[in-house]
C-alpha cells in the first residue's frame, strides 16, 4: 500500500477522533405499508373446518338489505351500502341461519361459487406512542360447536369479523400480539408468540373462527366468553372448548382498508341475520345479530387500549 499523504493523513486522523456514530443518522422507522406487510398473519385452520377468511363482496351479492318493522323485517332496495344505518341487517337470501350447523353447506358452496382467494383487510391505527396494526378477517359463517364433529350443542350467526393485532413502538418494534376470541381476546408478548419469521402464526377455531396461539382444545375463558353459554355447554355433559387444529395453512393476500374507504367499512348495520343457540331437544333460540363491521367495533375505535385490557393467553 502506498504510503498516505499528509492531507490523507489529517482526514483519516479527524475522522478516528470523531464521537461513535458523529454524522451519521439513524435508520429511518419502516413505513405503515412495510409494517403490515412484515406482520401480516399467517393462519392454521382446523382439518374440518369448511370457511376461509374472503372478500366481502360475495357476501354482499348475495345479501339482502333489510330494516326492522313491527311485524317482521322488510327487504329494502338494492344498492351500494351507504353509511350509516344502524337499524339495518344484511341477511343471505340463500341459506337459513336457523338450521344451524345443517346449513353450513349452504353458505359455504354459496361463498365457493364466487371462486375468491383469501384476503385480510388491514389498517394501522396509530397512538401517541404506539402503532396497532390491526388485520380484520371476514367469515361469511360461524357454526360453532363444542364437539367435532357437531353434535345437538350449536351457535350459529350470519357473519364472522375476526382480528389478529400486532402492537409496535413507533420505530416499527413489535411489543405484543392480540388475537380476537369471542367477545375480547388475549395477547401475549411478541417473543412469546408463534411465528414465520415476523409473521404470527395464528390457529384458527373450529367454526367459531377465534384465534389462538396454539393447536388441541382451548377451554372457554369466562372472561372472554358468555359465563351463561359456558354452563349451558356443561350442563349437556360437553366439555366448553374451542377446538383447533393443523390443517391447511392460509397466507392471505393483503387488503388495505380505512374507517372510509371501501364504502361498505362505514356501514354501521348488522352483517347477517338472526344468529341462534341450540341444545338437544329444544327449538333454536334467537340470539342477536350479525357483527358490526371493523370501524365499529371497540378494537378500531380505541387502538392499543382496547387490546392492552384483554387478558394475557
Amino acid at each position: 500500500m502506498a504510503p498516505l499523504t499528509r492531507l490523507a493523513a489529517i482526514v483519516l486522523l479527524a475522522g478516528l477522533m470523531l464521537p461513535p456514530f458523529a454524522g451519521g443518522t439513524q435508520a429511518p422507522s419502516p413505513s405503515l405499508s412495510t409494517l403490515l406487510v412484515r406482520h401480516s398473519p399467517i393462519l392454521v385452520l382446523h382439518p374440518a373446518e369448511r370457511f376461509r377468511p374472503v372478500p366481502v363482496e360475495g357476501f354482499l351479492a348475495d345479501a339482502d338489505l333489510q330494516r326492522a318493522t313491527p311485524t317482521g323485517w322488510e327487504n329494502l332496495p338494492v344498492g351500494p351500502l351507504l353509511a350509516g344505518g344502524a337499524d339495518l341487517r344484511l341477511d343471505h337470501r340463500l341459506c337459513r341461519s336457523v338450521e344451524g350447523v345443517s346449513a353450513s353447506p349452504c353458505y359455504a358452496q354459496a361463498e365457493a361459487d364466487h371462486g375468491a382467494s383469501p384476503v385480510v383487510y388491514a389498517a394501522a391505527r396509530r397512538t401517541k406512542d404506539r402503532v396497532d396494526l390491526q388485520y380484520w378477517l371476514w367469515y361469511p359463517y360461524d357454526d360453532y360447536s363444542p364437539t367435532v364433529p357437531a353434535g345437538g350443542i350449536w351457535q350459529v350467526h350470519e357473519g364472522d369479523w375476526e382480528s389478529v393485532a400486532v402492537v409496535v413502538d413507533l420505530r416499527g418494534k413489535p411489543l405484543f400480539a392480540a388475537y380476537s376470541q369471542h367477545g375480547k381476546g388475549k395477547r401475549r408478548a411478541w417473543g412469546k408468540v408463534p411465528k414465520q419469521r415476523l409473521r404470527p402464526v395464528v390457529y384458527v377455531g373450529l367454526g367459531s373462527h377465534a384465534n389462538f396461539f396454539g393447536p388441541g382444545e382451548q377451554p372457554l375463558d369466562p372472561r372472554i366468553v358468555d359465563p351463561a353459554l359456558i354452563s349451558v355447554i356443561e350442563a349437556y355433559g360437553s366439555r366448553p372448548v374451542d377446538n383447533t387444529g393443523r390443517g391447511s395453512i392460509v397466507r392471505p393476500t393483503l387488503v388495505r382498508v380505512t374507517a372510509t374507504n371501501p364504502g361498505w367499512m362505514m356501514f354501521a348495520g348488522a352483517w347477517g341475520e338472526t344468529g341462534y343457540l341450540h341444545v338437544p331437544d329444544r327449538e333454536p333460540i334467537a340470539a342477536g345479530l350479525g357483527p358490526r363491521a371493523p370501524a365499529f367495533q371497540k378494537q378500531w375505535r380505541f387502538p392499543v387500549k382496547e387490546e392492552l385490557s384483554w387478558p394475557r393467553g
